[in-house]
């Protein structure tokens, strides 16, 4: 059994911005993508998880960009699950992106595992396997930003409606949805110039088909904070978007 899982993939139009960069929202869908191919090798897919009522539950999740990547490039994505006890009911995956030898991009998730009673299981608990052998290494070596819940002082940005679009397999808005929604904050000449360094989201609260969210922003020097809010005003997500520095 690899201990971490990779691929190779082309730059297609579908992962580029207006400049025929690979955008942010792409490395996020990546990073997502090769989380479940990954899980499929190793028997805990969604469809086996379905099947004993069980769920992986994205808690966090942050993406550090470094170089750019255009189209047509040809990239390796890496990803593997970070070392934790089978007493822990969260755990940590780690994701790099390269060009040659070159990381252009490293990501880190927070996961969970929600189980058949809408309870979190333990890591012991999950048909994960027992014999998986844990690198040492991680992408993102800092601790994972808590968020504070309070966010009265921001801008409200827009109202956005879930659409049937955003929804996935588990019934809820999808990650990377939420991801596209704070990006649509900026303008396409902000997100072509590849002035985004990191952003870090942190999934609060499910989000259903038809509900209105509100999208608040406040910029903090070269950090955006940023916040969704479900129609009875709790906190869905909250995230930070850093900046290249000049």
């Amino acid at each position: 059994m690899e201990s971490i899982f990779e691929k190779r993939l082309t730059v297609t139009p579908d992962y580029c911005d207006a400049s025929g960069a690979l955008s942010p929202l792409a490395a996020f869908t990546i990073f997502q993508g090769i989380a479940a191919q990954h899980a499929e090798v190793l028997g805990v897919g969604s469809s086996v998880m379905a099947k004993k009522g069980e769920f992986w539950l994205t808690v966090h999740t942050r993406v550090d960009l470094f170089e750019r990547a255009y189209l047509m490039d040809e990239l390796t994505v890496r990803t593997w699950a970070e070392a934790c006890s089978e007493r822990d009911v969260r755990t940590y995956r780690s994701y790099t992106l390269s060009r040659g030898e070159a990381v252009i991009a490293r990501g880190k998730t927070e996961w969970a595992i929600l189980g058949p009673e809408q309870k979190i299981i333990r890591f012991g608990d999950s048909g994960f396997p027992k014999d998986y052998p844990f690198p040492a290494e991680t992408a993102i070596p800092e601790k994972l930003q808590r968020f504070h819940e309070k966010f009265e002082d921001a801008d409200l940005f827009s109202h956005y409606a879930v659409r049937s679009t955003d929804i996935d397999l588990g019934h809820h808005m999808n990650n990377v949805a939420y991801v596209r929604l704070l990006l649509d904050c900026f303008p396409a000449s902000v997100l072509a110039d590849g002035k985004i360094a990191s952003m870090e989201v942190h999934y609060a609260a499910p989000c259903l088909e038809g509900e209105e969210l509100s999208v608040l922003c406040r910029r903090e020097g070269g950090i955006c904070r940023m916040a969704v809010r479900k129609p009875d005003g709790k906190t869905a997500v909250l995230a930070a978007v850093r900046f290249h520095e000049k």
